[in-house]
């Protein structure tokens, strides 16, 4: 099964997942309820979930943990964008095609589908995994997700609105908004397969690596960011170079970890 296919196959049975931990649109408050589902199922590709299930099989791991703490990661990804996208952080109008959450459902509901997913994320995580692994990742989670992760990250991003950031102050913001959550990504999935530290510590380098580099590809779409600093073609370069780092990181893995490194080159070379 080449990548893509795994990932449409694993696509499925996270968003099948999502479905069944997601209220339904007809449970009240149905504004809520409609606007969480709106924003979770607007056609994302669900990377980030598939890091923290192949990184779990990478370790040798039964999937069905990695499964629950990958949909935790792609409501808490999904409350990000709700957030991002509000007039008072990028006041964006569409994403991914369509209309953005703010306005579907207005600002005010926006927040709160945002917030909801958020803690339904912990809530599920709680509920679903054992205790042996749920306060480990709970730690981790909360810690990729806050001052010293995607909402630092996007702090720094507001500070910078309007303005050039220097080459210093980008990495922090890509390291901190993006890569963070990449990184945690497979630490989750490691965590959930009962790897030692040294696994750990090896996909957290992969996942760093990734992350960054899925940053920059971004910022190549976009004509922003590290290829607005750099130009395109040092983007490139660099991004290369970080993917042949993280695939480096996964040898101690062997074949297991032929599919991460697979999707490592996806996210070098997908299309927007």
């Amino acid at each position: 099964m080449n990548i893509k296919e795994q990932i449409f196959k694993d696509k499925k049975t996270v968003d099948k997942a999502l479905d069944k931990f997601l209220p339904k649109k007809s449970e009240e408050p149905k504004v809520l309820h409609r606007a969480m589902r709106y924003s979770v199922f607007s056609g994302g590709k669900r990377i980030r979930p598939l890091l923290v299930i192949e990184s779990a099989r990478a370790c040798g791991a039964n999937i069905k943990d990695a499964v629950t703490v990958g949909c935790a990661v792609e409501l808490i990804h999904t409350f990000s964008l709700i957030h991002d996208d509000l007039p008072s952080m990028d006041n964006d109008d569409y994403r991914r095609g369509k209309l953005t959450s703010h306005k579907a459902f207005g600002e005010a509901n926006a927040i709160l589908a945002g917030d909801a997913l958020l803690a339904l994320a912990f809530n599920i995580i709680a509920k679903n995994l054992s205790p042996k692994f749920a306060g480990a990742v709970i730690k981790e989670l909360s810690d990729a997700i806050g001052p010293a992760g995607v909402v630092g990250g996007q702090v720094i991003d507001i500070a910078f609105k309007g303005k050039r950031a220097g080459a210093r102050s980008l990495d922090r913001i890509n390291r901190l908004k993006t890569a963070r959550l990449f990184e945690s990504c497979v630490k989750l999935g490691a965590i959930t397969a009962g790897a030692g530290t040294r696994e750990i510590r090896a996909m957290a380098a992969f996942g760093s690596s990734i992350g960054m580099a899925f940053q920059i590809v971004d910022d190549i779409f976009d004509g922003d960011g590290y290829a607005k600093l750099f130009g395109e073609g040092r983007a490139r370069r660099d991004s290369e170079e970080l993917v042949r780092k993280a695939k480096k990181a996964l040898n101690i893995f062997g074949d297991q970890a032929e599919k991460l490194k697979e999707i490592a080159d996806y996210v070098l070379n997908r299309t927007k």
